[in-house]
């Protein structure tokens, strides 16, 4: 054959082999295993968000938010670990939980929260799964804002997807602005023709109805915070989610629940439980003023929400007879303690003749952890209808905040079930004030809020702000952080002005110095 066809032929083999293998050479070396972004289920994330929600910061409501509106009392003073809020002094973990436990880098709620809407936006099998993460985004930040003011909002958690590492902090009015339209938006869209997710959704297992409930009484949470600040808002956002549709019963709350009800891995536990069950000496003690409200008005969950236990590291000691109980007030330690009256120096348990939580109905590991419920909806209403924002009875809405409340009880254990005749017993004893009196009213209504938000500080604390109800004295501990006042928001975490200088020193130049005094925007 001639030198210069073989050549040629040569060449031309050469050629097709090397385009061959280059055609084929990305299909190759790809690892058929490989998660990428185009593979991966957003859904399985969500799950982990919404778990996410429920755990990590719980030591922030707890020790801070529920001490401060005196749900719980304790010994525990500067230097201690424990129960901060009960004499408003500072300790940094705790103060900055909340923030830091939210913010995490990796496994932090607005960072999974982020995740899951840029993974499912524009992608017609996720539309629920979007609209859902919306929605659960509301629950994640509103509480955040409520406790430090303004915050990272609309740049937070955007380092991957646009390389943002200082976010700026928005402003508290804006943040509300934005939860509001992303609720009112992403709440019409939710559609039960499409895809549900319930597998992935720990909340309500992907049942739009309940999240439509959800969304909307959301907002009318959210529109219920702006009556202070801004009523004229408050009342069109109020009217929109009772239109909308809110909660009808207790089966429709928000919570999630703990797992492993022995708590052999802690990580699926209720968190706040595993806290109040642990087998230490301070496990915090029931506020006298939250006692107090419920003894006076023969209140029947008082016999589920109280029990002495004279040696808080043995279970066995549980007492629960009414006649030993009582609430620890707010303000002592154990110097002081002596000296108060409620004091028995005969009494077994020393400091533990107080009555603490029940641990068998609220510590209990595989419990829940409550967002939001059907009778908190209730007083809202009934509250906006004295208002006169929407049409319908107050005193039927109070009537029915009351029952939920006392029904939701269960939802924490079946033992603590109150009968429809013990809340007709108390309605009849506590009737609604009425609506002649503007300001009576609310002060029921929101001291009956109070009540309904046993173990939701974050809510609790944010209403008190927002209400000025129930009525609490102050304590003037020394070493206070807020001069004998009671405090309104937590400072920002110590390493903030480091890490995030400018953007820090913008939001406390606009809001006002970082300490618990400084009101935050819907608080003026």
């Amino acid at each position: 054959m001639d030198i210069k066809k073989i050549n040629t032929l040569i060449f031309g083999c050469s050629l097709f082999l090397a385009t061959a293998c280059d055609n084929g050479f990305e299909a190759l070396n790809k690892d058929p295993n490989t998660v990428t972004a185009d593979r991966f289920n957003p859904a399985f994330l969500f799950t982990t968000t919404q778990l996410g929600t429920a755990k990590g910061d719980e030591n922030t409501d707890l020790y801070y938010a529920q001490p401060f509106i005196q749900q719980f009392a304790s010994l525990s003073n500067v230097g201690i670990f424990d129960f901060h809020g009960d004499k408003y002094v500072y300790y940094k973990p705790n103060n900055e939980l909340l923030w830091k436990s939210t913010f995490n880098a990796t496994a932090g709620p607005s960072k999974l929260i982020q995740d899951v809407i840029q993974l499912s936006k524009d992608k017609a099998q996720y539309a629920n799964l979007y609209h859902m993460a919306r929605i659960w985004k509301t629950v994640i930040y509103h509480r955040l804002t409520d406790m430090y003011g303004d915050i990272p909002y609309s740049e937070a958690s955007l380092g991957y997807y646009q390389q943002i590492y200082k976010p700026k902090y928005d402003k508290q009015q804006d943040v509300y602005t934005s939860m509001l339209t992303e609720l009112e938006d992403a709440t019409s869209k939710l559609d039960a023709s499409q895809t549900l997710f319930a597998s992935a959704d720990i909340a309500y297992n992907g049942d739009i109805t309940k999240w439509k409930k959800f969304g909307y009484s959301m907002m009318l949470r959210l529109g219920m915070r702006l009556s202070k600040v801004d009523p004229a808002s408050a009342q069109a956002w109020v009217k929109k989610a009772y239109a909308g549709g809110v909660f009808t019963s207790v089966d429709d709350n928000l919570f999630i629940k703990g797992t492993d009800k022995l708590g052999t891995l802690e990580a699926l536990t209720n968190g706040m439980s595993y806290t109040l069950s642990v087998t230490s000496r301070s496990p915090g003690k029931i506020a006298k003023t939250f006692f107090d409200f419920l003894k006076s008005h023969n209140d029947p969950r008082l016999k589920y929400t109280v029990a002495v236990y004279t040696d808080p590291t043995n279970v066995a000691t549980k007492n629960t007879d009414p006649a030993v109980q009582k609430g620890l007030p707010n303000g002592l330690d154990r110097i002081t303690l002596v000296k108060d009256p409620s004091y028995d120096p005969n009494a077994s348990g020393q400091e533990h003749q107080y009555s603490g939580v029940n641990r068998d109905v609220y510590a209990k590991l595989d419990g829940p952890r409550m967002f939001l419920t059907y009778g908190e909806v209730q007083f809202m209403l009934s509250e906006a209808a004295v208002r006169g924002w929407i049409t319908g009875d107050a005193q039927q809405f109070y009537k029915n905040g009351v029952s939920g409340a006392m029904k939701n009880l269960a939802k924490y254990d079946a033992s603590a079930t109150i009968s429809d005749s013990e809340i007709a017993t108390y309605l009849t004893a506590n009737p609604f004030v009425g609506i002649a009196d503007q300001e009576k009213a609310f002060e029921q209504i929101n001291t009956q809020y109070w009540a309904a938000t046993f173990m939701n500080g974050y809510e609790a604390f944010a209403n008190f702000r927002r209400s000025g109800y129930p009525k609490l004295i102050p304590v003037n501990y020394p070493d206070n952080e807020t001069g004998g006042t009671i405090p309104r928001r937590l400072r920002y975490p110590d390493d903030e002005p480091v890490l995030n200088a400018d953007s820090y020193n913008e939001a406390v130049a606009r809001q006002g110095a970082d300490n618990y005094k400084i009101r935050v925007w819907w608080d003026k």
